[in-house]
């Protein structure tokens, strides 16, 4: 008979909402809040590491850079000039996250090979961050990540060479604003980071050929591919917009110049190398038809299986105007989604980045 009472009283606890309700919530929520607070530092901490992984390959890509450039640069310069560039890179960073705290750690060192010095450029970056006062209630206060850069200059006789030819457009949709600013001046800015980096890795120029073409419904203007990025800079510093948009003819001009047999005898002339050939393929829109996606496709798929690799951005563009970048794309990691202007610039200078790497590349 008791026990017959303790279990209907069991039963009748177990039905009562009003306080198991508040019992289970007692429980519960701390862990609930916890959890919480943990996927949200695992989250920053994912995002501190692949910031300070970006700036840790900037930093040593740049300085490899520079030991190529300056010959009588010493190590211990070098070493300088890397920390001093890291810490620009980091700058934002620090306040970004909570009590972030940065430890690096410098290494560059010569290698004699048989055609010259190449110099090791190592850099290693302990990253560290508070947790959520939430989550120190586990008994952990901080995180830290691990990131290591690591790149290397070529010597004089192994530096690479490259043929590159920029497919911008330049129709009417160009002279929008976007973020307050034209979004024709914002890719004249987003073209001129990308020189940049080929100013820094040929300031001789005998290495790097550049050139454009800009389209709205036909090719609007050319700049034939010369040494160095004079020609192309003031190429693209009188683009104005205006016109519909038709990229076939533009991207085929493109083609015809970077695979042209003059380009490789100039290569070889000047430093008895075949150059590596890029198209860099940029709209804001849609082509006003589809038979010039159609055609650009085609053309797309000429230039990759000729060896050509094709860079594509997108600046704020429509589904349709995207879809053709990224089929033209080489790959996936050749296709940028700009979506805005600082996204549009940063793919510039990623894609300038990543092809200056014939002279100075990462390696790890």
């Amino acid at each position: 008979m008791a026990r017959s009472i303790v279990k209907s009283s069991f039963r009748k606890f177990l039905r009562n909402r009003n306080g198991n309700f508040a019992m289970m919530a007692a429980i519960t929520l701390p862990v609930l809040f916890m959890a919480g607070s943990l996927a949200v530092d695992t989250t920053n901490v994912m995002s501190m590491k692949t910031r300070l992984q970006d700036a840790v390959d900037s930093a040593a890509l740049a300085t490899a850079t520079r030991l190529l450039q300056e010959k009588d640069l010493t190590a211990v310069e070098a070493k300088a000039f890397a920390e001093k560039f890291l810490d620009g890179q980091i700058e934002e960073d620090l306040s970004a996250f909570s009590n972030m705290s940065v430890k690096p750690i410098v290494t560059v060192l010569p290698v004699t090979l048989k055609n010259g010095v190449v110099w090791k450029v190592s850099i290693s970056l302990v990253g560290t961050q508070s947790l959520t006062p939430m989550a120190r209630m586990l008994g952990k206060d901080e995180m830290s990540v691990n990131v290591v850069g690591m790149a290397e200059s070529g010597s004089e006789s192994s530096k690479g060479s490259l043929s590159m030819a920029l497919v911008l457009d330049k129709s009417g949709s160009m002279g929008w604003t976007m973020d307050g600013l034209i979004k024709m001046t914002v890719l004249k800015t987003a073209v001129t980071g990308l020189l940049t980096q080929f100013d820094l890795a040929d300031p001789d120029m005998k290495f790097v050929r550049l050139g454009g073409v800009s389209y709205d419904t036909q090719v609007d203007s050319k700049q034939k591919l010369k040494w160095g990025t004079k020609s192309t800079g003031k190429f693209v510093a009188k683009l104005s917009a205006e016109g519909g948009t038709d990229s076939s003819d533009a991207f085929e001009w493109a083609y015809e110049q970077v695979t042209d047999n003059n380009e490789d005898k100039e290569h070889l002339k000047e430093s008895g190398q075949v150059p590596t050939k890029y198209i860099v393929f940029m709209t804001d829109g849609d082509n006003n038809y589809n038979s010039a996606d159609t055609s650009t496709k085609l053309l797309c798929n000429t230039a990759k299986k000729n060896g050509v690799i094709v860079y594509t951005v997108a600046f704020a563009a429509p589904t349709r105007g995207k879809e053709l970048l990224s089929y033209c794309a080489t790959s996936s990691a050749h296709f940028f989604d700009a979506k805005n202007s600082v996204e549009l610039v940063a793919a510039f200078k990623n894609i300038g980045q990543q092809t200056s790497e014939v002279v100075s590349r990462l390696t790890q």
